[in-house]
């Protein structure tokens, strides 16, 4: 089963226990936990698709499931969705939906002891993959509106809550670069790194040869900044496979057919607007406008553009992750990124992907994946982290805001791609208060600022998140009462 497959069978029942979750908080102590506890598992159990059993053996469910899937949605939908009915939904709370448990839960227990006797899953697997869920965050591109996710950071891991797998693209894959490189939350060298930048030290004006990124008036030089933060015990440069959490970066690769205009013109094309000594002064904002019809002629011929997503294949494994990222932020005409090292390695891996992907080029991933909910639901679906059952948190720092007006040309081109992944969120949490997009390096007050505004945005629906996270009963044998 691919990703969409999966999205196919999971999401009608998990919106449907979404809401129990939030009928349940809406009125806590309305409804006893155990009967809380009993509809998540009716539900959670009708959406199994794969289960990896004790012997790391990977058993499809979705089919043999598929008729009592049916009969949990006929029964549930009435009660807890608005829009499987035409008339109003009873407000009743759950105890509409509490009113079909005897049956639910009688019928989960038969599907439960079919796939048990079948003898390829153990149930304490089974009861693992139903009744715990694994926290997926995936964020999205913005440049300077993205310092605000070390906010959410911090935030998840003051409640207890551990991202079991990491995505981004542009500045949130630099973001969770610096969550993923450790298991155990530490926002030291976030900070360290915060303090390292200025744009001496992470933007230089001046020709450099091209050999993997669109050429452009500023270099991005992200090793000379932050390189020393990011290397593993032996001092070596993280790589995905060193990440202690799973990380992905989204970066958009192009073909000779995707570039519409030579790379000298992209190299040029900001010149006027960044001098050596004075990068792109905010009274030149107004010339930014031009960059939209750069990501415009790119996404004409969408033939051209390939979604490459380092980590999730045996290659990208061994890339260095902040090479990945480099590439991931950089605009074309605005920011280059490339491989100015001696690194040999990296130069073999990426003539490598060029030739998997047909590709010439490598660039800013908002381009054709500005939110990556969708390759993250895809690798947890795929097995990377074991457990199939995620609940992805979409962060988004360039959402249409009427706070800044001035980036909507933009933020529509890239809509289209950012909706297309809203399906594989169960969270969608765009940031509301956000430094601006060009605000590259900020004050180390301003990141400061841009976190409190996250963390005070995100908190009110940290109930919700961690509700959803935290788990569930297992469903008692009939034996033992229910």
């Amino acid at each position: 089963m691919d990703a969409a497959q999966h999205l196919e069978v999971r999401r009608p029942l998990d919106q449907l226990e979404q809401e129990v979750v939030r009928r349940h908080l809406a009125r806590p102590g309305e409804v006893g936990e155990h009967l809380v506890d009993a509809l998540r598992y009716v539900l959670s159990f009708a959406r199994l698709t794969v289960v990896r059993n004790r012997d790391g053996e990977d058993v499809e469910v979705a089919e043999q499931l598929a008729p009592h899937r049916w009969r949990v949605l006929e029964a549930l939908r009435p009660h807890l969705d608005a829009r499987a009915t035409r008339v109003p939904l009873a407000d009743d709370g759950l105890w509409g939906a509490i009113r079909e448990l005897p049956v639910l839960v009688a019928a989960t227990r038969r599907a439960r002891s079919r796939l048990l006797a079948a003898g390829r899953l153990d149930r304490d697997s089974l009861e693992a993959e139903v009744t715990t869920r694994q926290l997926v965050v995936a964020a999205g591109g913005g440049g300077g509106s993205g310092y605000g996710y070390a906010g959410a950071f911090t935030l998840l891991h003051r409640h207890g809550l551990q991202p079991e797998l990491l995505a981004g693209t542009s500045i949130g894959s630099l973001m969770s670069l610096f969550r993923a490189r450790r298991r155990i939350f530490d926002g030291a060298p976030m900070f360290a790194a915060a303090r390292r930048l200025s744009w001496q030290t992470v933007f230089r004006v001046f020709e450099a040869e091209s050999h993997y990124g669109i050429p452009a008036t500023l270099r991005l030089y992200l090793r000379a900044a932050i390189g020393s933060l990011l290397r593993d015990a032996d001092g070596a440069p993280l790589t995905f496979r060193t990440m202690e959490i799973p990380l992905l970066i989204v970066a958009t690769g192009i073909t000779v057919e995707g570039l519409k205009h030579d790379l000298g013109w992209y190299e040029r094309f900001m010149d006027d607007a960044a001098q050596p000594g004075v990068v792109l002064k905010r009274s030149r904002l107004a010339r930014l406008g031009r960059l939209v019809r750069v990501f415009q002629e790119l996404m004409e011929t969408p033939e051209a553009l390939r979604e490459v997503v380092f980590g999730a294949d045996p290659l990208t494994m061994d890339a260095d992750a902040l090479d990945a990222a480099g590439f991931s932020s950089a605009v074309p005409g605005v920011i280059h990124y490339d491989i100015y090292r001696d690194d040999q390695h990296m130069r073999r891996l990426l003539d490598m992907l060029y030739g998997r992907y047909g590709i010439t080029r490598l660039t800013e991933g908002g381009i054709v994946n500005n939110l990556p909910a969708r390759p993250a639901f895809a690798e947890v679906m795929a097995g990377r982290i074991g457990r199939r059952n995620p609940f992805v948190l979409a962060m988004d720092c360039f959402a249409p805001s009427p706070r800044s007006m001035v980036w909507l040309p933009l933020q529509q081109v890239v809509r289209p791609n950012v909706r297309a992944n809203l399906s594989y969120a169960n969270l969608y949490f765009p940031l509301a208060r956000r430094l601006s997009p060009i605000n590259l390096v900020p004050a180390f007050d301003d990141i400061f600022t841009a976190m409190r505004w996250t963390m005070d945005e995100l908190e009110p629906r940290m109930p919700f998140i961690k509700a959803m996270v935290g788990g569930f009963r297992v469903l008692p044998d009939a034996s033992t009462g229910a």
